[in-house]
């Protein structure tokens, strides 16, 4: 599968062309600091799936991803965005993006979507799977909502998440929601927000700038006390316990 990066921050572009053209099947065949060269490339470059930021220099990456629904290429698009402005994440839903994924970003996330989107695009490679594959309508629907709900969270999780707004926000009740999620994902849902946060905590603990009070914040939690105590509950370890250890294997 051809991949192309496009990020204006040369960290990003490094680590991911290092992570990415390292995995068996993936090719990156382009990597690009801005929509212009990017966009430009495409005329001779062959590609599957495009990985880019949304606030990027002169031109975002909305554009870049309008500009290649007008041209009609068909083209799968991941967005990794510093920005959780839900706004954002629904102008990319219209312009028909495939995940909306927040920086910074678990590598093993975003293996997994590509992982996925492979088996979609080349099933020749995986027919033993295809079999068991459920062909109804109904399903395809189902992981469009789910996919819906997953990019919700990914957006709003440091701030307030009720199951009743979610809802309303993808036009199902609430326990349809659930329902559904659980179905299409084997995980209850608020459970599965309390996950995502968790793992976010993680990656934001990493970076000693921040307080367990400021991760706590970032993360939706109001009180450092709840958030160390839903730390806890999911690790076993306080916050500060976990960011301990990280340092001193890094020492």
């Amino acid at each position: 599968m051809k991949l192309i990066i496009v990020d204006d921050e040369p960290k990003i572009r490094k680590g991911l062309f290092k992570l990415l053209d390292a995995q068996e099947g993936f090719q990156v065949t382009g990597v690009f600091e801005d929509v212009h060269s990017a966009l430009k490339a495409l005329y001779e470059l062959e590609a599957d799936v495009i990985i880019t930021d949304i606030k990027m220099p002169e031109v975002s990456g909305l554009e870049l991803i309008r500009q290649i629904r007008e041209r009609n290429l068909n083209i799968r698009i991941i967005i990794l965005s510093g920005y959780s402005n839900f706004s954002y994440a629904q102008k990319a839903i219209e312009l028909g993006v495939t995940r909306y994924l927040l920086k910074p970003t678990d590598p093993r996330e975003l293996l997994s979507v590509l992982r996925e989107l492979e088996q979609e695009l080349f099933p020749e490679y995986h027919k033993e799977e295809s079999r068991d594959r459920p062909a109804e309508g109904e399903s395809e629907v189902g992981n469009l909502l789910v996919l819906k709900a997953i990019q919700y969270i990914a957006v709003h999780y440091g701030g307030r998440i009720t199951l009743t707004d979610m809802a309303g926000e993808l036009h199902l009740s609430p326990n349809y929601l659930c329902e559904l999620f659980k179905r299409h994902t084997g995980k209850n849902l608020m459970e599965y927000v309390t996950e995502y946060r968790m793992q976010k905590a993680k990656s934001y603990l990493n970076h000693v700038e921040y307080k367990v009070s400021d991760v706590a914040e970032m993360v939706g939690y109001k009180e450092a006390k709840y958030f160390s105590s839903a730390f806890k509950k999911a690790y076993g370890i306080t916050p500060l316990e976990y960011r301990n250890r990280r340092q001193s294997h890094l020492i």
